[in-house]
């Protein structure tokens, strides 16, 4: 695998319109917009992989390819992102708060955030059987590095078991709620048995990235089709 490659991992959190009352209003991407980042993906020539192919030495990976990935498994996603997705051929990255399938975004509400609805089992069943990859995003959503350490493993370990169980595939990668992780977390993370996990710090990703702290690209309400493209560029230019 060559040591040069630089692949960009995307973060979305909710496709729809931007809801002015909500505390964290920058994470909504319309729907007319995220279709316009795929377009723009597709002439860049990207191909998009699962995130738990990248790197791995046993997987084919595209000749430019980039990851999409969406935090928290909202159920915006299953009306607006997917039926794009599937129109392109392009896959996703989905990780999935395990205690609030068919639930919603309470880690956000507690904050005085509006109400999001999630996916429920029967959606998420028929997104995997329409290619997209399920991750854990822990079973509640919390600060890993805020909880003593039994309570991280049992949000980490247990997540993967839950998920497992309910969608009947393994689940091969993670996410750190808030991008909060430590040395400690990460190991918990692998010892878990996922392959890999996402943080939130910027850049893109080299063979030689460690694995459990990949970066990404985060995609705002804001990240119009010229921004999207400055922030690829630069992204392959801090991997």
């Amino acid at each position: 695998m060559a040591q040069s490659l630089r692949v960009p991992i995307l973060m979305f959190h909710r496709i729809a319109p931007k809801k002015r009352d909500s505390i964290v209003a920058g994470q909504y991407v319309s729907p007319r917009q995220f279709e316009r980042h795929l377009r723009v993906l597709r002439r860049l020539g990207f191909e998009t992989t699962p995130l738990s192919e990248l790197f791995q030495p046993s997987m084919e990976i595209p000749r430019k390819p980039i990851v999409l990935t969406f935090d928290d498994g909202y159920e915006d996603f299953f009306r607006n992102a997917l039926p794009p997705l599937v129109r392109a051929g392009m896959r996703a990255t989905v990780f999935l708060v395990a205690n609030q399938i068919g639930g919603s975004n309470v880690w956000d509400q507690s904050a005085g955030d509006v109400r999001e609805s999630l996916m429920n089992l029967d959606q998420i069943r028929e997104a995997a059987g329409l290619g997209v990859e399920f991750g854990s995003h822990t079973l509640d959503h919390v600060d890993l590095t805020a909880i003593d350490p039994e309570e991280a493993w049992r949000q980490i370990a247990d997540s993967k078991c839950s998920l497992e169980e309910a969608l009947g595939s393994p689940i091969r990668s993670f996410c750190y709620p808030y991008g909060r992780k430590s040395t400690e977390i990460m190991r918990m993370v692998q010892r878990a048995g996922y392959r890999m996990a996402c943080s939130t710090e910027k850049g893109a990703n080299t063979p030689l990235t460690d694995r459990f702290a990949l970066r990404r690209v985060n995609v705002r309400s804001d990240t119009v089709g010229p921004v999207l493209l400055m922030k690829l560029v630069r992204s392959v230019r801090n991997a």
